[in-house]
């Protein structure tokens, strides 16, 4: 969950705001309540997919259960997608992985959301809309909110120059997410804080 840009360099860097902390302003706004918080437990690199996450493999920590247990969050969003390919992960793996995340966050009495990636505009990712279509299908059938961001970010015209080395949303998108991100997630908060 963060957006990117090139330095002098031609290397990606982090924007300022990213993805999270532009949903933690949004909804700090709209509630009045600057205790809202929104972290951001991403893990970068190519060892972050959803697997590597439910066995504590990706960087992040232990395996997913403990790392639900030792959270104070109350609302857990999970965006896996793009490194899955990488591992070479097909759908029907992708699908159980998804699968058991929402399991996971389930039994763990917190609330799950699932969110669609960002479409790529790189080659290296054919199986991105099958991946997405998965995602959708797990959010109907263990009835998951899910934030839709692959068909709303491509309805934006030009969004590929958005998109740092194809793959990263930059302030522009990270914003525009951030406000999906935010029409749905507040009714969630809401219920939390009444």
């Amino acid at each position: 969950m963060f957006g990117s840009t090139v330095d002098s360099m031609g290397m990606p860097v982090s924007v300022t705001p990213n993805e999270p902390q532009a949903l933690q302003s949004l909804l700090q706004k709209q509630f009045r309540d600057s205790g809202i918080t929104v972290q951001n437990a991403a893990t970068g690199g190519r060892a972050s997919s959803l697997m590597n996450e439910l066995d504590g493999m990706d960087g992040g920590g232990p395996p997913l259960p403990q790392r639900l247990a030792e959270t104070s969050a109350s609302i857990i969003i999970e965006e896996h997608s793009v490194n899955d390919a990488y591992a070479g992960e097909t759908v029907s793996d992708y699908t159980g992985y998804l699968e058991q995340w929402v399991q996971a966050i389930q039994a763990s009495g917190k609330i799950a959301v699932l969110e669609e990636p960002s479409p790529l505009c790189d080659s290296d990712h054919p199986q991105l809309p099958q991946y997405v279509a998965a995602m959708d299908a797990i959010a109907a059938k263990y009835n998951v909110p899910i934030i839709k961001q692959y068909d709303y970010i491509k309805s934006i015209t030009g969004w590929q120059s958005h998109m740092t080395q194809c793959l990263y949303p930059d302030a522009y998108l990270d914003d525009l997410k951030a406000k999906q991100e935010q029409a749905l997630v507040a009714a969630l908060v809401k219920a939390k804080i009444e």
